[in-house]
């Protein structure tokens, strides 16, 4: 991204702990062991030949968290990850699985971590994130970065909670922006990056300088006539 203002000679630290599991959140869980009919058993839908490259996809081969915060796993069963970080519910799923099975590798990854980017950015959509730590800036980043007409000052984060729409207002060129709540993303967050204030005017500058350059002409032909 371009140049938003914080000197580029301190070192900040910024603390944020992982993301915790939430009920409706969508894991990818798959178990590896020297048979390979376990495998088929457990990683059914999970193959290479599986693209993943879709909502539809995602929803159907993924594990979701149900309301009380389990996920079901074939053979297993319920496993709990409701409020576990991702690395935690894969110990969880190890844990039961080695009830059944030994020698076994599990890895489990969150895959509905979607976001959207709106306003002033080079390409607004909706991103799915394969990590479960995210900042504001990789996000608009991955929107293609804000546009000449974005106001970096004034840049929304909107969050859907269980109590409503929490909106943070972030200063990219601020320092402090790396303490701010909303400086790593969560599932579901929209940005919406406002434009400067001026932007009509500037989007219609070259029609002004025409309309000015013809009432000249006008003027001074007048002039001419007159005399």
């Amino acid at each position: 991204m371009r140049d938003i203002g914080i000197d580029s000679t301190t070192v900040y630290l910024s603390e944020k702990g992982s993301y915790k599991i939430q009920s409706g959140d969508i894991l990818y869980v798959k178990i590896n062991s020297i048979d390979n009919n376990i495998n088929s058993i457990f990683n059914a839908g999970t193959g290479v030949n599986n693209t993943w490259q879709s909502d539809l996809s995602v929803y159907i081969n993924g594990y979701t968290v149900s309301d009380s915060g389990y996920v079901f796993i074939p053979i297993v069963g319920k496993v709990f990850v409701k409020g576990e970080t991702i690395e935690s519910a894969k110990k969880n799923v190890s844990t039961e699985i080695n009830k059944y099975l030994k020698k076994t590798d599990v890895i489990v990854k969150l895959i509905s971590f979607k976001y959207t980017v709106l306003g002033e950015v080079n390409k607004q959509g909706s991103y799915l994130n394969y990590n479960d730590r995210l900042t504001i800036l990789e996000a608009l980043g991955n929107a293609g970065d804000i546009t000449d007409y974005g106001n970096k000052k004034r840049v929304l984060v909107i969050r859907p909670t269980i109590d409503g729409e929490k909106v943070f207002r972030i200063d990219l060129t601020d320092k402090n922006l790396l303490n701010s709540e909303a400086y790593y993303l969560l599932p579901n967050d929209v940005i919406y990056v406002e434009p400067v204030k001026f932007k009509s005017f500037r989007l219609n500058s070259p029609n002004i300088s025409l309309v000015l350059s013809s009432v000249t002409t006008l003027i001074l032909l007048l002039n001419f006539l007159n005399k």
